[in-house]
């Protein structure tokens, strides 16, 4: 009888182990939402400005998802990431804010200085850059501030 029980238990480890791949434990990706391929390009004042913070805030959130978010490259291109480096955005409506804390020289080195957009872009309240990021690849349409 114990030689029953010793291999009941070595079965149902070897059963746990080719699950366990399976469930995908570990990752939390049960939590996760789908997420869809989000790009834009953004400029201010017709120049990009490099190094920006581009957040999406939903008008409708989602417990537990983090909020989407970008930096601008130096062509002012982003590519919005949700979990994972530029994984996108999940399906929903958005206000886009844009915050660009511009490096300002301080004691011989570069440190972020005070964000120079105007104040209407930080916050979703005042913002009117509404974006929607639906199922597929989503190209915004080009972003002009001034």
């Amino acid at each position: 009888m114990k030689v029953c029980c010793k291999w009941r238990g070595g079965g149902f480890a070897v059963v746990l182990l080719v699950l366990l791949p399976v469930c995908g434990c570990g990752k939390g990706d049960k939590n996760r939402v789908a997420v869809q391929p989000v790009q834009g390009t953004i400029q201010f004042r017709g120049q990009p400005p490099a190094g920006a913070f581009v957040s999406l805030s939903p008008k409708n959130p989602i417990e537990g998802v983090p909020a989407p978010r970008a930096t601008v490259g130096a062509d002012g291109s982003f590519t919005v990431t949700t979990y994972d480096g530029n994984d996108g955005a999940p399906e929903g409506d958005y206000v886009l804010t844009v915050q660009w804390y511009k490096p300002i020289r301080q004691d011989n080195e570069l440190v972020g200085g005070p964000n120079v957009l105007p104040l209407t872009y930080a916050s979703a309240r005042p913002s009117d850059l509404v974006v929607t990021v639906a199922a597929g690849e989503n190209q915004l349409k080009p972003i002009q501030l001034r």
